[in-house]
């Protein structure tokens, strides 16, 4: 399908967003992977919705990561953003890092979201279950194993080579930086989201891979107990990033959960 990959301006910085496809509109909050690219996900949601993929500062073609030492600064940059795009109150879709965004926002922003996703979302205290992989304390391969469920899959190894490219290489360590800015200390968590997540108003569903090695499947009871009303599912062949490791059924759970119409996406593979 095609999409535009622009440039617009938020606040005298320039921000990356790829667009693509038609309907409601939805906003894709990226991980600290950095997936500002077209990816075969986002094919699959552009059917049904108007896909915003916008890159934070410091990841990809987005600047001002020189104002960003919070994820509370990432939320009204992400205000902001949505306000330069004109969108009132789209869907908003985040993963890891991102669905950790996309809590903030809607703890924080509330009128703001229309219907809220979350991938296998970072950001809560551990409160004494599983921690964290510590993503700045392993190799790009243990990293790789670490965010997949299989880590040697051809996707795992696609997205994520052995050998990367300069380019790629430099993509990753501006990713790393930027992350870091706001999940460094105290590491991937807000200390206050847990008692605030019932500023939650909008529909919610939370979506998780069982063999998940980052951020423990524990870890989305956790959110389900804390958004009320919100819905869990699990996905039994994926790991921390669901929306490559199988773009189909993880589009169709979040098409179910923004109310699209019925048949539009193949079924799963098998």
């Amino acid at each position: 399908m095609d999409y535009r990959d622009n440039r617009i301006d938020v606040q005298g910085v320039p921000v990356q967003v790829l667009q693509g496809g038609s309907g409601p509109d939805l906003v894709y909050l990226h991980s600290a992977g950095g997936e500002v690219a077209w990816l075969p996900f986002f094919d699959l949601l552009a059917r049904d919705f108007t896909v915003h993929v916008p890159a934070h500062p410091g990841f990809a073609g987005s600047e001002g990561l020189e104002r960003i030492d919070s994820i509370h600064d990432l939320v009204f940059h992400t205000v902001d953003v949505l306000d330069a795009l004109g969108l009132e109150r789209p869907h908003v879709v985040g993963l890891s890092l991102g669905a950790w965004l996309a809590a903030e926002l809607a703890v924080h922003q509330r009128e703001r979201v229309a219907r809220l996703v979350l991938f296998d979302a970072v950001g809560l205290p551990t409160d004494g279950g599983p921690p964290y992989a510590d993503i700045f304390a392993v190799s790009p391969a243990q990293l790789r194993h670490l965010v997949f469920a299989d880590g040697e899959s051809e996707v795992a190894r696609a997205y994520m080579p052995d050998e990367p490219t300069p380019e790629a290489l430099m993509e990753a360590l501006k990713a790393m930086q930027a992350t870091a800015r706001v999940a460094w200390d105290p590491y991937a968590h807000d200390p206050k989201l847990g008692d605030r997540l019932y500023r939650v108003q909008a529909p919610t569903t939370i979506i998780w891979g069982e063999q998940d090695r980052l951020a423990d499947v524990a870890h989305a009871r956790r959110w389900n107990a804390g958004i009320q009303g919100s819905q869990l599912v699990t996905l039994g062949r994926c790991g921390h990033v669901p929306p490559f490791e199988s773009p189909e059924e993880a589009a169709e759970v979040v098409r179910k959960a923004l109310g699209a119409p019925e048949g539009t996406t193949p079924a799963p593979a098998s």
